[in-house]
């Protein structure tokens, strides 16, 4: 009989097994907006360079590493309903390099721009909203400028969220049931202790 308790796409009549009314404290996502950006210019300045590398370093790649950080500075109410925020928008980045022996090293940075976001935002509540911010960065393009910092050429992605802490009410199937873990190829005990005792 196939575990219905799990989680997959619903066969039938998706009210059968019902069996209760759970309270699930979420993040509701109020308002958000995405945002794309390519070839924009970032100068990186890099921090625990191994002192074992070698001059010259040689640029190799630099991507986020880590949640982004949005600083608010200014929040306004606009007329529209929306809220105008202010901000800084820190992304943690790993900086991967080598040297002029050929060995590869990382050192991390952090990429920093000003960013404004105009944002549907819920009424007063007791409950307050906040402002996530999630940024992709990556650059496969740029060269060291200083002994400790790069320039480089990137983009990014970025996603702004007004996140409301809410509990609701959703129907559920009950407790998920898990199956058996598998192995991913054959087992070796399970082959020897499928042999005959005896053979033919």
């Amino acid at each position: 009989m196939a575990n219905t308790l799990r989680a997959g796409r619903i066969t039938g009549d998706p009210a059968a097994g019902l069996c209760e009314r759970m309270c699930i404290e979420v993040k509701r996502v109020f308002d958000g907006c995405r945002e794309s950006v390519s070839n924009q210019n970032f100068t990186l300045e890099l921090n625990g360079i191994p002192p074992q590398a070698v001059p010259p370093l040689t640029f190799i790649r630099a991507e986020s590493h880590g949640n982004a950080v949005f600083t608010l500075s200014d929040e306004e109410n606009l007329a529209n309903g929306k809220t105008c925020f202010s901000g800084e928008v820190s992304i943690p980045v790993i900086v991967t390099f080598a040297d002029s022996l050929g060995n590869r090293y990382t050192a991390t940075s952090n990429v920093r721009f000003f960013r404004e976001f105009a944002l549907g935002t819920p009424a007063n509540s007791i409950v307050p909203y906040s402002l996530e911010v999630f940024v992709a960065f990556l650059s496969t393009i740029g060269n060291f400028i200083s002994p400790a910092a790069v320039s480089v050429n990137a983009c990014y992605v970025l996603i702004a969220k007004v996140i409301v802490p809410t509990d609701i009410l959703v129907p559920t199937y009950g407790r998920c049931v898990y199956p058996d873990c598998t192995d991913c190829g054959e087992n070796t005990c399970n082959a020897f202790l499928g042999l005959p005792l005896f053979p033919d």
